[in-house]
């Protein structure tokens, strides 16, 4: 057999930036493929990583000259990457995965079709429905199944994935009893076949726990995913007690994945609190830094950029610097309840998950020694019966004349007189109203109904 040249494969990979979730897979499949398989794998993520951020050339030729330098591009296609693949996309949205989409199809029509350069991959079976029409007749790679991620190293690696024995000569071998077909070798993979009931449920019961961000734990399956996961065993002709070893299974492995992800979360906020204590800000080479090794810990941007908030939070109450405390805060309650303006209106408040209300509670409770806090807040609502404007007085945010009630800014000033459940306030002002107001103390009381009297 003649001996096959190994040559480094260069990889660029076309994605669409669906979810942090789905970014972040796409960083783990790029890092896989340089570090464990050796493969040249190139992503816009690495670039924007470290310094100067952007490419000198522009976003645009970047993509171009990253897709022509490619020996193959492995394209994941989901339904958002199809959508902007065919132009289909609202304008101003996606610009990246439709420039890249652009190129692609110019390539295939002027090749026409006669080529092996560009793959399509899905993270799950159900995203082949979106490998669109052009590309669809192509071997296509479903990176979560081991059978077809074994095919595609094969391929990328330009490895043989069998062994083709050479034909003997000059041999008059007599004629079999019974046919026979194939050599008794057995290749290292298996021709592709259609999926067994097993993996079809172990895919669906991975859809349903992959939707929960790895920072969160998940040990049991919701009632709702129960019942469809029953319909779906029915439909497969899958039995129960083999249903229920892959449903363990798939809830041991997130468990140990949710660990890893939690340990790595706490390196990374205990960098963070390390760096500000030391040099009391962060400085653009650190931030750098930090990107670089939050991407290494494979965290999603929104778990970094809010335990940078958390820490900014503890260290200015920790110095006691209460306005900077309460900017942060309202910074902070953005972000973790996805609230794209700069301000609450009546509906984002039950957005705020109840654990970082809590979190952001006992931060300013304990380093206020009770005088600041969302606890301190309920405790005055208590104590003026729930009277809406007399919480206002008594907090110092406003004060009543006549008919009327006048809202101050007093919270955005540094005055030693502050009364107790002052702060935190700067959430409340911007876009504010009587209604927002009464829906935030709302939220608060539910999420610390434990600290209520």
């Amino acid at each position: 057999m003649t001996e096959q040249t190994q040559t480094e494969t260069k990889v660029f990979i076309s994605y669409s930036w669906d979810s942090d979730d789905h970014k972040n897979n796409v960083l783990g499949l790029a890092n896989t493929l340089r570090s464990k398989w050796g493969i040249n794998a190139e992503i816009d993520r690495y670039v924007r990583a470290k310094p100067p951020f952007t490419p000198a050339q522009g976003w645009d030729l970047w993509m171009s000259d990253r897709i022509e330098w490619a020996e193959f591009v492995l394209i994941i296609f989901t339904e958002t990457y199809k959508r902007r693949f065919e132009g289909k996309e609202e304008t101003g949205k996606g610009l990246g995965a439709s420039w890249e989409g652009t190129i692609i199809r110019n390539d295939l029509y002027n090749a026409q079709l006669r080529d092996t350069k560009f793959i399509p991959v899905v993270f799950s079976q159900s995203d082949l429905d979106y490998v669109p029409l052009v590309l669809n007749s192509r071997d296509k790679y479903i990176l979560t199944d081991e059978k077809s991620f074994t095919e595609l190293w094969y391929r990328l690696k330009k490895q043989n994935s069998i062994i083709q024995p050479e034909i003997k000569k000059d041999v008059s071998p007599p004629l079999p009893s019974e046919p026979v077909l194939f050599s008794p070798h057995k290749p290292p993979v298996k021709s592709l076949e259609q999926p067994t009931p097993e993996i079809e449920y172990r895919e669906k019961v991975e859809g349903y726990v992959n939707k929960v961000p790895l920072s969160e734990p998940y040990n049991e399956i919701s009632n709702i995913n129960k019942i469809n996961l029953a319909k779906i065993r029915q439909r497969i002709g899958l039995d129960t007690e083999k249903a229920k070893a892959i449903e363990n299974a798939v809830l041991q492995l997130r468990s140990q994945r949710h660990e890893e992800y939690k340990q790595n979360l706490q390196e990374y906020q205990n960098l963070l609190k390390d760096n500000l204590e030391t040099e009391g800000f962060l400085s653009d080479d650190i931030l750098s830094e930090l990107k670089e090794l939050q991407n290494n810990l494979g965290l999603s941007d929104k778990d970094a950029e809010e335990l940078l908030l958390y820490a900014q939070l503890e260290y200015s109450l920790k110095k006691g610097e209460w306005i900077e405390a309460d900017e942060t805060t309202k910074n902070l309650l953005l972000k973790v309840a996805n609230v794209q303006q700069n301000y609450f209106n009546l509906t984002d408040f039950q957005r705020i998950p109840c654990k970082d209300i809590r979190k952001i509670d006992k931060l300013w409770t304990d380093y206020s020694k009770g005088h600041f806090g969302y606890s301190a807040q309920i405790d005055i609502w208590q104590q003026v019966n729930r009277e809406l404007l007399d919480f206002f007085v008594a907090l110092d945010w406003g004060y009543k004349e006549d008919r009327l009630f006048v809202y101050t800014d007093n919270f955005k000033y540094n005055r030693p007189d502050r009364p107790k459940g002052h702060l935190p306030a700067l959430v409340l002002w911007d876009g504010g109203s009587h209604e927002t107001r009464q829906a935030y103390i709302e939220r608060i009381q539910k999420c610390c109904k434990d600290f209520v009297l």
